[in-house]
């Protein structure tokens, strides 16, 4: 009996689930080292430059104003010219930045390539250009697909965090970042050749199945296989091109109450994650925690929080995504407030599993964009956000650096991330669906 070929094997597959794998990959390799990997080189940074907590978050921070800056271009860039292009750039460009910041040996050498170099490569790349494809191409399993993306970055995290810390420990982070440069580059980059502009462009619909368009042209070739073909689906062809008439532009999208609503609980949640998350090892630390400790604690919150990203996910495509938000980042509120109360490393840990609701609702976040505005501007959409956002990310983890060179405790730093949490629960809350303003008649 002849085996069937693996051509064969695969050919039923929608292609929406080879992106995912392909994404998936990317940021759990790539993504992690990018954007959980610089709180493992925050204090080895900052002793080998002789400069302040407040001054390695700056450099963080004004990567994330760079982003604000760049969110708009990005998001219409991606829309515009596809994922292919940016993201191959982007990664190529990230990795030789990483190679290039081992060889600085003064601050501004540092901030500088890390801010013009690897800041500008991932803002093009990784979980904003990923998520922008996956909502393309899923619609009914859009919930549960961005929550996989997210959940193989959170085991990424639990995988490479660690194995970051053990080279910065013994290698230092001059090596161990040359490293890292190479997998960006050798391993990650072409991940990105698997990206396709969208399920029309290859003659399917979100979610799979065949388009209706693809499925006359069938027929015509059928009928009349000389018949010249005038609406055949091509690869350059864009997803507006074919959005739906439920699809909002980005000015109809900035009309609505609902965008500025989630903007507001968006820009709440990501303020918090964004520091906690950057000075988590510092924070651990400061409690008494070796550093090696530190960032397996971390790496074992990351692991913790793969099957509940999944599930939330999965729960999220039937019971809606607000509510669960609402749920998760109380959670994670509640998580902040015990780390403040806890001693000892094991319930010191205990309590940091509840901030699981912040890595899984994450995900969530970003498919909320596709289920009130669509699909066809997904990426410009998200965009717009991103200076809003990140302009938080620009003072936050500043304030919380300095707040710890001052006073010599992240105790504050934990009490106002537990109100923001609380209160960006209690916005996402009253967001409703978005409604398109009727055009006024002449």
């Amino acid at each position: 009996m002849a085996r069937p070929s693996s051509r064969s094997l695969f050919r039923g597959t929608y292609y929406g689930w080879y992106m995912l794998a392909g994404a998936s990959v990317m940021n759990a390799l790539g993504g992690t080292i990018v954007w959980q990997g610089f709180a493992v080189f925050f204090i080895p940074v900052a002793e080998s430059l002789g400069i302040a907590y407040w001054q390695t978050s700056l450099a963080f921070a004004l990567a994330r104003a760079e982003n604000g800056v760049l969110g708009p271009i990005t998001g219409w860039a991606l829309d515009k010219f596809g994922y292919i292009p940016l993201i191959l750039s982007g990664t190529l460009i990230t990795g030789f930045g990483y190679i290039l910041l081992s060889r600085q040996d003064t601050y501004i050498a540092f901030l500088l390539v890390y801010l013009c170099v690897v800041s500008i490569g991932s803002s093009t790349s990784f979980m904003q250009a990923t998520t922008a494809a996956l909502n393309t191409w899923f619609i009914r399993y859009r919930g549960l697909v961005m929550s996989i993306n997210s959940a193989a970055f959170r085991l990424g995290g639990a995988i490479v965090i660690p194995l970051l810390s053990v080279g910065v420990i013994n290698l230092g982070w001059q090596t161990t970042s040359v490293i890292v440069g190479i997998i960006l580059v050798v391993a990650i980059a072409p991940i990105s050749l698997i990206f396709r502009r969208s399920p029309e462009s290859m003659g399917l619909r979100p979610d799979g199945g065949v388009s209706y368009t693809h499925m006359r042209r069938r027929i015509r070739e059928r009928a009349a296989a000389s018949q010249p073909q005038a609406t055949t689906p091509d690869s350059s062809v864009g997803i507006s091109n074919v959005a739906a008439d439920g699809d909002f532009t980005t000015k109809q999208a900035l009309k609505t109450p609902s965008f500025w609503i989630l903007v507001t609980a968006t820009t709440l949640r990501i303020s918090v994650h964004g520091t906690i998350f950057l000075h988590f090892i510092p924070i651990l630390v400061s409690r008494g925690e070796a550093q090696q400790t530190a960032a397996n604690l971390v790496g074992a919150i990351s692991l913790a929080a793969v099957p509940v990203i999944i599930f939330t996910g999965y729960i999220s495509d039937r019971v809606g995504r607000p509510l669960m938000l609402t749920f998760l980042y109380s959670a994670s509120a509640v998580s902040l407030l015990l780390i403040t109360l806890v001693e000892g490393t094991w319930p010191i840990f205990l309590a940091m599993l509840l901030f699981v609701g912040s890595e899984a609702g994450s995900s969530l976040n970003w498919a909320i964009i596709g289920d009130l505005f669509g699909r066809a501007r997904y990426a410009t959409i998200r965009g717009m956000m991103a200076p809003i956002y990140n302009a938080a990310l620009i003072v936050a983890p500043v304030a919380a650096g300095y707040t710890f060179d001052r006073l010599g405790t992240y105790q504050p730093v934990l009490i106002t991330g537990t109100i923001l949490m609380f209160t960006a629960a209690g916005v996402f809350l009253i967001l409703q669906p978005a409604v398109k303003r009727a055009r006024r008649r002449a």
